[in-house]
C-alpha cells in the first residue's frame, strides 16, 4: 500500500493543496497549478518524450489523480540525454530581472532510483537551453546544485528519497544575471534547506522548469509519480497537516 507524508511542513498556506491533507481555510488560487486533474497533460507547456508519461488515480498526493513517468533506454534525446519530462514555462514578465516567483511539486517512487546521476527538476534559460539549478537523485540521496556563475552544491540530504513516500520539493528565486543579487530557498518535506543561497539566476531570456526523470546513461526502466505542481508569487509557514 502507498503511504504518504504526513509532516509536520512550512509549505503554502495560500496552496489548499500544498499538505497532503488539504488545508480547508486555504482560498488563495495560485498563478498556475499542474496538479494533472484535467485527467491528460494539458496543464503543462511541453512533453518530452510522452510515451513515457499517462495519468493515473493511483498512488496521488493530492485529488484524484497523479502522472506516472516511466522512463527506459529509448527513451532519448537528439543531444543523446535519456529522458522522460513534463516542462511549464511562467509568463517571462513572472521569471524576469529582479522579480521572485516560487515553484513546488511532489514526487514519488515506488523502488529507489540506481546509483547514477538522476536530475528530478531543473531551470533552464531560453533560448539558450542553459542549467541554471537543478535538483540532482543518486539512490536515496539528494542535491540541490546552481551551475552560475560557477558549480555550487548547497545542500545535499542522503538518505532522504524514501521509496513509498510522497516527497515535496518546493524553492523559490529571485531572478537575476547579477550573482550578486539572484537567491534561491529551497525546501524539503516542509523544512528549508537553503535560505537565500546565491547563484545567478537568469542567462539570457527568462527561464523555464522540466520535472520527471533525466539520466545521463540509458539504463533499466526506473518510475516516478508527480502530483500537486504549483507556480505562485511566494510561500509561508503554514499549520501542520493532521
Amino acid at each position: 500500500m502507498y503511504a504518504r507524508s504526513l509532516l509536520p511542513l512550512a509549505l503554502l498556506p495560500l496552496l489548499a493543496c500544498a499538505s497532503v491533507t488539504p488545508h480547508p481555510a486555504a482560498s488563495h488560487v495560485p498563478r498556475w497549478r499542474g496538479d494533472f486533474e484535467t485527467g491528460d497533460l494539458s496543464q503543462w507547456s511541453y512533453l518530452l518524450n510522452p510515451r513515457g508519461l499517462s495519468i493515473v488515480d493511483a498512488p496521488v498526493a493530492q485529488g484524484r489523480r497523479a502522472a506516472r513517468v516511466e522512463i527506459g533506454e529509448r527513451d532519448l534525446w537528439p543531444n543523446g540525454l535519456n529522458r522522460v519530462e513534463v516542462e511549464y514555462k511562467p509568463p517571462r514578465s513572472t521569471v524576469a530581472e529582479g522579480q521572485r516567483s516560487c515553484f513546488s511539486w511532489r514526487f514519488f517512487l515506488p523502488a529507489a532510483l540506481s546509483g547514477a546521476r538522476h536530475q528530478i527538476g531543473y531551470w533552464e534559460s531560453y533560448p539558450s537551453y542553459k542549467q541554471i539549478m537543478s535538483f540532482e537523485v543518486r539512490g536515496q540521496t539528494i542535491a540541490f546544485v546552481t551551475r552560475m556563475p560557477s558549480e555550487r552544491v548547497h545542500w545535499t540530504a542522503p538518505g532522504a528519497v524514501t521509496p513509498n513516500v510522497w516527497h515535496q520539493i518546493a524553492t523559490c528565486a529571485r531572478w537575476s544575471a547579477d550573482p550578486a543579487m539572484g537567491t534561491v530557498d529551497v525546501w524539503f518535506d516542509g523544512k528549508q534547506v537553503v535560505s537565500r543561497g546565491p547563484a545567478r539566476t537568469l542567462w539570457d531570456n527568462p527561464n523555464f522548469i522540466q520535472i520527471g526523470i533525466l539520466r545521463d546513461v540509458p539504463a533499466a526502466s526506473e518510475v516516478m509519480f508527480l502530483d500537486d505542481a504549483v507556480e505562485d508569487t511566494d510561500f509561508a509557514p503554514s499549520a501542520p497537516a493532521p
